[in-house]
């Protein structure tokens, strides 16, 4: 009989299960990589450009290119596609991100075909009728009218403002009148222009029919979809790192929202998984420091973490919370005093344990299905690495002691370096 008074034994994965794809090309030049994987018959399609808010010309075109898509085409209009949708049980899903715009339908194998039909004609001859466009942009003023007001947002977006600058599209934050000024002809330049097959790839997973790789090149693998040249994403100068703190005041607010952070390194830099764990153990999940100070001991907030976000040219850290007006002050000491102590205090063996194991279970849970899969290999693909950035991120937290954690925290960590915003009152 088992001993109930012992937990069980707790051991860290050393392999990743992944879906090893298999890749090809269409005779346009599209790359496409298949994921075989699941049991029941459905798939995902999912196609990627790199067409975000950094290549666009004029702020909201990327986005309301993306979220038009469904709008109309050339020969159905936007009653006709949903109807078509529901018929075929299909769902279409529309992600646009500061580097890339995703474009993904979820079907059943048996629908496949007149499926892809509606996709490849949204995909590469939508027509972004004038009244739908209206609709959406008066529909996503009065949404930004509405931000305005919530400390949350105004936190986070003159955050990334004052850490990118007020010109770089990172940090660009949205005026009312952008609104205004968005027509129909950008979206239909901006798609001519980045919605092509030589700036883009193609993640297929699910269970596969054996005719996929036809029935892709018969959809999106002609030569008629070509630019002329291949789309040479713009420059832009960022702003340099170092301390800057703003407050913005909002009568009436009974809580304050803190983010606190700094320009950062992403993924493809050979310090990112030591960043990853450290930041993990200061505020990336509940049993971190932060939440164990501010939460469980202080009582200041509901919720406080921090993370980090990889951008293509960039990426950058934060510490994000919502506290009462009154503590406000308070909390944002003891966030300063967990920076410090990030790099001073090593972490025990049973913290680093608790630490390790529940990141080793949560990359583990990231790989569950040929779907979670696709989104890995998306991550990769996107930043143009290999399946042995995981193996490596395993690796080193395996091996990863408390002092390199602290190193890591002295290196890129430091409180002098974060730049600082409060939206409400300090108390």
């Amino acid at each position: 009989m088992p001993d109930r008074k012992k937990p069980p034994k707790t051991e860290l994965i050393t392999s990743i299960p992944f879906i090893n794809p298999t890749g090809a090309r269409l005779p346009n030049g599209l790359p496409i990589y298949f994921m075989e994987g699941g049991t029941e018959d459905f798939l995902k399609v999912e196609m990627v450009f790199f067409a975000g808010s950094y290549q666009q010309f004029q702020p909201l075109v990327a986005y309301a290119t993306a979220n038009l898509i469904r709008s109309g085409s050339r020969h159905k209009n936007r009653e006709e596609i949903h109807e078509l949708l529901d018929f075929y049980s299909a769902h279409l899903q529309l992600d646009a991100q500061k580097d890339i715009t995703s474009v993904s339908m979820f079907v059943l194998n048996k629908h496949l075909e007149p499926a892809l039909d509606l996709m490849a004609e949204l995909i590469r001859d939508p027509l972004f009728p004038e009244e739908e466009l209206l609709a959406f942009l008066k529909n996503q003023k009065q949404l930004h009218l509405i931000n305005q007001k919530k400390v949350q947002h105004l936190a986070r977006t003159c955050f990334n403002e004052l850490v990118y600058g007020e010109s770089h599209p990172y940090g660009y934050k949205l005026k009312v009148e952008d609104f205004d000024q968005v027509n129909r002809d950008q979206l239909l330049a901006f798609h001519h222009h980045w919605y092509r097959p030589e700036n883009a790839f193609c993640i297929v997973s699910g269970k596969l029919p054996d005719h996929i790789t036809q029935a892709m090149a018969h959809r999106f693998g002609d030569d008629s979809w070509l630019g002329q040249d291949k789309p040479v994403s713009p420059f832009y100068k960022m702003l340099s790192t170092g301390s800057r703190k703003v407050h913005l005041e909002v009568p009436g607010a009974v809580q304050s929202a803190v983010r606190i952070g700094k320009q950062l390194v992403n993924r493809t830099h050979p310090s990112f998984h030591k960043l990853k764990i450290t930041n993990a153990l200061f505020g990336g999940y509940f049993g971190s420091r932060l939440m164990q100070n501010i939460r469980q001991d202080k009582g200041f907030t509901y919720g406080i973490g921090s993370n980090l976000v990889s951008l293509l040219k960039s990426g950058y850290f934060f510490i994000s919370t919502q506290v009462g007006t009154v503590v406000t002050h308070e909390a944002i000491k003891e966030i300063y005093k967990e920076l410090v102590a990030l790099r001073t205090v090593p972490a025990s063996d049973d913290e680093l344990e608790t630490l390790k194991n529940y990141l080793s279970g949560s990359f583990l849970r990231s790989f569950d299905g040929p779907f979670a899969q696709s989104e890995r290999l998306k991550e990769l693909l996107v930043f143009g690495l290999d399946q042995r950035h995981y193996e490596d991120y395993l690796t080193t937290l395996k091996t990863i002691k408390a002092e390199e954690i602290m190193l890591t925290a002295a290196d890129y960590l430091h409180e002098d370096s974060m730049m600082e915003v409060v939206a409400g009152g300090q108390g």
